[in-house]
């Protein structure tokens, strides 16, 4: 069968309004099935003028019609055999933009239609730059002319105009780019004159132009004019702005204050992203949060804007914003100010700046003040001392990585050489979070926002409703200050990558497990000093009926699970951080054989990387529940379904999610924490030496979870050290106080609260002086009482209230995912 040839142009609309081309096909007559369609739906073509063919089935006659018009191209429809043909395209050569044709093959025996596109490049890309963020006009009116580089006609511009007052609008008489051959134009505005003698005039402007690819290029810029006197408002200083506006009201006054941006919207931790409910989270705070300091970086201001368009700020930006309309709050313990209701239209002036514009404030943790708050500071000598996970070691299907809202940032400890701590805080949805890079574990510095924030996963109370966190200081309170990062060049640009090059040596420590299968105990990972164990054992108890023994490693506990994966994570495409399974990146527990050991038994869990590095859990590691063994990571798609490794772990429903199983080994579990005979609790129980240590500081890090999901795990407990590990109460006197805290339970989905967890919490301890040079030193953690939850409170039940009725059941699991000793060098 032959198509009779047709050719025809993409004409101009008002030529081909009802115009198409029919190509028509001999011998179709008594047709089983109509075929028609093109072979491929796009196509992109050069700038030059060029010809191809787009293949075709068609067994029977059809016209074809144009979606827009193009008159730069022509179609041939050429012969078709045996259902099979092609369109000649002809394209001319492209002067100008981008553009696009699209046309519908249109079946004349029945209703089948298909499309298809053709996209030329352009020999030049639109363009369109303003270098101001603001045009400021007399207030007396008339014509104000601006230099703007375009190569774009402005019949072609489209032009947005909103007036900040729909009351007082339309005084724009008219705003034009007098086109010329060169790309240096001028834009032309003209405004009636404004009567008001103190209320200055305001519009945002949107000059935009989108190709035919649909591509847009658009500037943006505030239009403020003058009032008749020719005034736009008073500059005022951030203290005048504390003193006089920060009343918890709308701005009345014609008051300007200017600054420089510190935050960066763009990574997405500036502000708190507010848990409005247990599963949902307003992820737009950290879209409208802008920090802004004064020049000489005393005095800081979070600023929060109407909308996430109206946050046209960039960090380092030197910016004055009229702040008539907006409102100034004082929120208070400790005192820190905001400005929220901001819109685009209130920037008067927007000056991109540098890092070195940015005041250098560089402090030790005890020198940071109230003043400090919303202000960029460096934090110096400082370590990130729990060695392991990523910046955010948290169970991803409980995160945005997997499409879920029930954590909405992370608090990871920070702690300085002369002692002190805090906590760095970084949101779910920041952009480097959990991207594979481990954490530094040397010392230096780290810098960003100080803020302050409560966060109630980790502190709480029974009874206690969100809604108290403003009127309640102590409610979720993990410290007066924290830091928030701003860049990922914070974190790691300062910092030495190995523990070895840190201001603190470690004494003692416990990343994994190093189990002693002769003496029942693990041994410390670094280094040979002490062990470790849990006192729910004959030695202690007097009964061998009050004992756990793991049968395995002989081990009076068990292996925990933790959520310490690097990333990436993720367990969608199309979520913030995509599809990523398998062990890509390990948990970032590499490992030193000059200082660290493991027992052979467990050497499948021990990663020999191709650089020639070890790792616990790394990529390599050949034990199924950790890694894809000697290849290393194979990809997304390759990993068997039945994988059982890290941030896979076999099932479907646990992809992505960072999850790192107990098989690994990575934290120190166990369920017997009270006993209901002797009303007295167990703990865990570490021994070291302090002999011939002499030190300024000396401290203990631990990161601790309550892990079981039906709850009833004990709530409060304290660290104690003494110089005897008896557990009799005859020698309580004996065991010395270091300090008091709460465990976290797990979150459950059917029944997540706003006080649970799905990450581990880490505190610091300062220990006493008393403790150094003694040949055995002995800490236990255990808990204060038997209270804890039973899922519908913070603290309101018995261990002894569970399913089985008992404490000494097992059914209240807590862990231990990483124990510490160090003191400064």
């Amino acid at each position: 069968m032959n198509c009779r040839k047709s050719i025809f142009k993409f004409l101009g609309i008002a030529a081909v309004c009802a115009a198409s081309a029919a190509c028509s096909v001999d011998d179709a007559d008594d047709l089983a099935l109509v075929k028609l369609g093109a072979l491929k739906k796009e196509f992109v073509v050069e700038a030059d003028a060029n010809t191809f063919d787009i293949d075709i089935y068609a067994n029977s006659a059809f016209h074809i019609e144009r979606i827009n018009q193009a008159d730069w191209i022509s179609l041939t429809c050429g012969e078709t055999e045996d259902g099979k043909g092609a369109i000649t395209a002809e394209c001319e050569f492209n002067e100008g933009f981008k553009r696009k044709a699209g046309f519908v093959l249109c079946s004349d025996v029945d209703a089948r239609r298909d499309t298809v596109y053709v996209k030329q490049k352009a020999l030049v890309d639109a363009k369109i730059e303003f270098a101001n963020s603001s045009v400021i006009v007399a207030g007396a009116g008339g014509e104000n002319i601006s230099p703007i580089e375009t190569n774009i006609p402005f019949s072609e511009i489209t032009v947005d105009i909103e007036y900040a007052k729909a009351d007082n609008a339309d005084w724009i008489e008219s705003l034009e780019i007098v086109d010329s051959e060169s790309e240096n134009r001028s834009l032309a505005i003209t405004t009636e004159a404004n009567a008001a003698d103190e209320i200055p005039r305001s519009a945002a402007v949107s000059l935009s132009f989108t190709d035919g690819w649909d591509e847009t290029v658009s500037v943006e810029f505030n239009l403020l004019q003058r009032t008749a006197k020719e005034t736009l408002g008073r500059q005022i200083t951030f203290e005048e702005f504390r003193r006089t506006y920060a009343m918890n009201k709308k701005v009345e006054d014609y008051v300007i204050l200017e600054g420089i941006v510190v935050s960066n919207t763009k990574n997405h931790n500036a502000g708190e992203n507010t848990q409005s409910t247990t599963a949902k989270i307003d992820y737009s705070i950290s879209d409208r949060t802008v920090y802004l300091e004064t020049y000489d970086g005393k005095y800081g201001i979070a600023v929060q804007t109407a909308t996430a368009e109206d946050n046209v700020f960039e960090q380092y930006d030197h910016v004055q914003i009229l702040i008539q309309g907006a409102s100034g709050y004082l929120v208070e313990t400790p005192d820190r100010y905001e400005l929220r209701n901001v819109t685009k239209a209130m920037v008067i002036s927007r000056i991109a700046g540098s890092a070195s514009d940015v005041p250098v404030k560089e402090k030790w943790m005890s020198q940071l003040t109230d003043d400090d708050i919303y202000t960029y500071v460096t934090l110096k000598d400082v370590e990130f001392p729990v060695r392991k996970g990523a910046i955010t070691p948290l169970n991803e299907g409980y995160a945005i990585g997997t499409g879920a809202d029930r954590i909405s940032k992370y608090p990871l400890l920070v702690r300085d050489i002369n002692g002190d701590d805090m906590y760095m805080l970084t949101n779910t949805n920041c952009a480097y979070r959990s991207d594979g890079t481990r954490l530094p574990y040397g010392s230096g510095k780290i810098s960003g926002v100080i803020v302050h924030e409560r966060f109630s996963r980790f502190e709480w109370r029974d009874g206690a409703d969100p809604a108290e966190m403003d009127d309640d200081p102590t409610l979720g309170f993990i410290g007066r200050y924290q830091i928030r990062h701003q860049t990922k060049g914070d974190i790691w640009d300062n910092m030495q990558n190995s523990v070895e090059d840190g201001f603190s040596a470690l004494l003692t420590e416990y990343r994994y497990w190093n189990p002693d299968l002769e003496n029942k105990v693990q041994k410390p990972t670094y280094g040979t000093n002490g062990y470790l164990t849990h006192t729910y054992q004959e030695k202690y108890t007097g009964s061998a009926s009050k004992e756990y023994l793991q049968a395995t490693f002989q081990q009076h506990m068990w292996g925990g699970g933790t959520y310490e994966y690097l990333g990436p994570v993720g367990n969608n495409a199309s979520y913030i951080f995509g599809a990523n399974f398998g062990n890509k990146n390990g948990i970032g527990v590499v490992i030193d054989p000059a200082k660290e050991s493991w027992n052979p038994l467990m050497d499948d869990l021990v990663s020999r990387n191709p650089d020639g590095t070890l790792e616990w859990c790394g990529p390599y590691a050949k034990d199924k529940n950790a890694a894809n063994g000697t290849g290393g990571w194979p990809g997304n798609n390759e990993i068997a379904t039945n994988s059982t490794q890290i941030n896979y772990n076999g099932s479907t429903g646990m992809r992505g999610k960072g999850n790192v199983y107990g098989s690994c080994y990575t934290a120190f579990a166990n369920h017997f924490w009270w006993d209901d005979d002797t009303d007295r609790p167990y703990a865990w129980l570490i021994n070291f030496s302090t002999e011939g240590i002499t030190t300024s500081h000396i401290s203990m890090q631990i990161s601790v979870m309550n892990t079981q999901q039906s709850f009833f795990s004990p709530r409060f407990w304290c660290a104690e050290w003494s110089l005897t590990d008896s557990q009799a109460a005859k020698d309580d006197s004996q065991w010395n106080l270091i300090g008091e805290y709460t465990i976290p339970d797990v979150s459950v989905w059917a029944n997540t609260l706003y006080s649970s967890c799905v990450a581990y919490k880490s505190i610091d301890f300062e220990l006493p002086q008393e403790i150094l040079g003694h040949e055995n030193v002995y800490i236990r953690l255990r808990p204060t009482s038997d209270l804890c939850s039973d899922g519908s409170d913070y603290a309101n039940a018995r261990l002894n209230q569970s399913a089985s009725g008992a404490a000494l059941a097992a059914e209240h699991a807590s862990s231990l995912e990483y124990f510490a000793i160090r003191y400064n060098k």
